[in-house]
């Protein structure tokens, strides 16, 4: 078992002061401890975990470049027994900035749908509008219709919401939102009380160099502290070579008056030449809210054979 050193960083100098609701301690293991004393910036690399924009563009390449996709979603009752489950292969067309998503094969064991050939469930409607648009999109690696702040239909107002989730964690939308998502900012001043930040070195899929940065929810915490945490664990790898983010997982949990959710998501990245693109995606997640029926859903998305084009 690796041996955990701690070490306090107080982070007072010019440049982290710059940086409204720095982290101010991170736990290091040995190895991490050996390369704060080779040069190594805990400050330097705390900025680059909050400013991070590797990921997000990584999901915008899925958009961009033409690829294969597989996908799984099953659905699941109370007691954890399965009452709908989706197979789909296809690939995305994309040529001039437009993006159409196409199925090729698909198998469902008629009960995800309904009379009407409508979903039952909000879990795979939502999934869809992410991945599996009906209409053709128009793309760019650079900007999007998408991220226009004109009005917005439900499920867009959840694709943003997701997207904060997702790509932005701790970022400063999170922290001015005014609203439940303050506690998605997991760097913010007025969360670290409830964190563990811990940074070590792993290898990722046993040939990748990568930095890891965990953020945990501190084990100590009373009921009404842990009822503050929605995040309680946010696990990042860092490539090494260009600090791109090649592996994330989320585990949120949140259980208060009328909203129960339990969910974990975790994304593999990869390269297709030198793009970033997301590789798998792995979703399994309980949530209940008011006016909806209870939902236990686990969704899978292989991507593969991407074709760059520039």
């Amino acid at each position: 078992m690796r041996k955990w050193f701690c070490i306090l960083f107080l982070l007072y100098s010019s440049v982290l002061l710059a940086q409204d609701g720095i982290v101010k301690s991170v736990m290091l293991d040995s190895v991490m401890v050996s390369a704060v004393s080779a040069g190594f910036s805990v400050e330097d690399f705390v900025g680059y975990v909050k400013s991070d924009t590797s990921f997000y563009l990584g999901f915008k390449n899925l958009r961009y470049y033409p690829h294969q996709y597989t996908s799984e979603l099953e659905v699941f009752d109370v007691k954890n027994n399965s009452v709908g489950f989706l197979y789909r292969q296809g690939h995305y067309e994309v040529a001039d900035n437009k993006l159409v998503v196409k199925v090729d094969s698909s198998f469902n064991d008629g009960r995800i749908y309904n009379r009407r050939g409508k979903y039952r469930y909000y879990t795979p409607e939502f999934f869809d509008y992410i991945f599996f648009p009906k209409d053709t999109l128009e793309v760019s690696k650079y900007s999007s219709k998408e991220e226009s702040n004109d009005g917005y239909s439900q499920n867009e107002r959840n694709e943003r919401d997701a997207k904060v989730i997702i790509f932005n964690p701790g970022s400063v939308e999170v922290e001015k939102s005014g609203s439940k998502k303050e506690k998605l900012a997991v760097f913010d001043e007025s969360m670290q009380k409830y964190y563990d930040y811990i940074i070590s070195k792993k290898t990722y899929k046993d040939t990748l160099e990568c930095y890891e940065f965990v953020c945990r929810m501190k084990s100590d915490l009373s009921q009404d502290e842990q009822e503050e945490v929605l995040i309680r664990e946010l696990v990042s790898y860092f490539d090494r070579n260009n600090f791109n983010v090649v592996y994330r997982k989320y585990i949120m949990q949140y259980d208060y008056w009328l909203i129960d959710l339990n969910v974990t998501v975790d994304v593999e990245m990869g390269y297709a030449q030198d793009k970033l693109i997301p590789s798998y995606i792995n979703y399994k997640g309980y949530w209940d809210i008011p006016f909806s029926k209870p939902e236990i859903a686990e969704f899978k998305l292989w991507n593969s054979d991407f074709k760059i084009t520039d």
